[in-house]
């Protein structure tokens, strides 16, 4: 069965400080471990979450350490580090040395230019970098791309491309949303594991209840629905010989609006809402699926 991941949003905006971490609580001390514990009862055994340099990374880790979870991690998302070297060592040296490390060392580098004022060239080299100094590091760092790959033209993969021209990738994100895509995701799903011949994970993709423009392209569809869809889609890229690792929903935590940090209200995209309360469609269509075991266990991640 395909893994089904935890994405916790752990970006921080540029133009007005927005920390996703604190605003969503998804830290330690707070609500991070309940968080966790909550996935993990609804068969989301991986996650994906964030060490940023704002961050008491080691305590990131820690506590994830003790829930037992294996988890991607993002180095940087949307907040370039002032020390790049320094985080990366950091982060390296925290992490556990008997198992292997995944980063994803710069979210979305196509669209720094937007989001953090960082060309995306910069964005790739500052990924690089931080990829580098953690292998000098860490005895085993794996590594994952993540970009909107919404469709099947060309330019959407300069950055994507940039990084595994390296040598330095083991698997490529692809994040498709409903309300930005523009070919079918199976048929890009395909296009990426013929481009790379890496293995693949949907590393980002949601559903926001009431976006306007999904609503007008999936009349009557919910959270639960879009997942469905989302499978069936990903089982038949898996059937054209797509290499496919998983499909992460993120976020699963509603997190305030990007713009109102301060907002009681919440952007409902997740499984987990303001309350600890569940979003019943998507608790629906994970139920379908539940795997037999709430233990965390990054499989491919152990692989060689």
């Amino acid at each position: 069965m395909l893994p089904i991941l935890a994405g916790f949003e752990c970006g921080r905006l540029g133009w007005n400080g927005h920390d996703l971490l604190l605003t969503t609580r998804h830290v330690p001390g707070d609500r991070m471990a309940a968080h966790y514990r909550l996935a993990a009862e609804h068969g989301l055994t991986k996650a994906r979450d964030g060490l940023p340099w704002r961050h008491d990374t080691a305590r990131r880790l820690q506590t994830a350490e003790a829930l037992g979870a294996d988890v991607i991690w993002d180095l940087s998302h949307f907040d370039p580090p002032d020390d790049p070297v320094g985080h990366a060592r950091s982060v390296a040296q925290a992490a556990r040395q008997d198992r292997p490390l995944w980063i994803c060392p710069v979210n979305e580098p196509s669209i720094y230019p937007m989001l953090a004022g960082m060309g995306w060239e910069d964005a790739v080299r500052l990924a690089v970098t931080m990829i580098r100094v953690a292998k000098d590091h860490h005895p085993d760092i794996r590594v994952l791309t993540c970009d909107p790959l919404n469709g099947i033209g060309e330019r959407q993969f300069a950055a994507t491309d940039a990084l595994v021209a390296t040598g330095l990738v083991d698997m490529v994100g692809v994040n498709y949303y409903p309300h930005t895509a523009r070919t079918v995701l199976s048929k890009v799903l395909v296009k990426t594991a013929r481009r790379y011949r890496l293995p693949i994970l949907v590393a980002e993709t949601s559903w926001h209840d009431g976006h306007r423009e999904q609503m007008r392209r999936y009349p009557g569809w919910n959270k639960g629905d879009w997942l469905r869809h989302v499978l069936s889609e990903a089982a038949v890229a898996g059937a054209k010989g797509a290499d496919l690792k998983g499909v992460c929903w993120y976020p699963i935590v509603d997190s305030p609006p990007w713009d109102r940090p301060g907002s009681r209200s919440r952007w409902s995209h997740g499984l987990i809402r303001q309350d600890l309360g569940l979003d019943p469609h998507l608790a629906a269509a994970l139920a379908e699926r539940r795997e037999p075991s709430g233990q965390f266990s990054f499989g491919y991640a152990s692989n060689g």
